[in-house]
């Protein structure tokens, strides 16, 4: 038994510390920091795949390369996870600016109660204009 990591579970090793990363600034709303953590996080997932099709299996006495790879999958997990509850955010808050905004700039018409009735555009052309 050995605790001495193989390039397999070295480039697992810097790949989940890339997904960790990035998950920490998704958590935190760092957004601008998340450009430059997932380009290493692509770069670290590079290096994984390369040295994952260069090397066989993982042999029976690497534990510590066993452990980098769970603990890899973990981190992925988590970032995927993480990740996909940022993108919903945003797509709800886009999606509230676009129902404020076409309220602010849509007249609509009103009928005598003064409540809305309908839509009406603010501007039309016509086929001469």
């Amino acid at each position: 038994m050995t605790d001495i990591l193989s390039p397999l579970g070295q480039a697992a090793k810097r790949l989940r510390a890339a997904l960790q990363r990035e998950t920490e600034l998704a958590m935190r709303g760092a957004v601008t920091e998340l450009a430059d953590a997932a380009e290493a996080k692509r770069a670290a997932f590079i290096e994984f795949s390369t040295v994952c099709q260069t090397q066989g299996s993982v042999s029976s006495s690497a534990d510590a390369d066993r452990d980098a790879l769970r603990a890899l999958l973990a981190a992925g997990d988590e970032n995927a996870n993480v990740l996909d509850a940022v993108r919903s955010t945003l797509e709800r808050l886009s999606e509230s600016l676009r129902a404020a905004l076409e309220a602010t700039v849509n007249p609509g018409i009103y009928g005598p109660a003064g409540r809305r009735i309908g839509h009406v555009p603010a501007a039309r052309l016509d086929a001469s204009a």
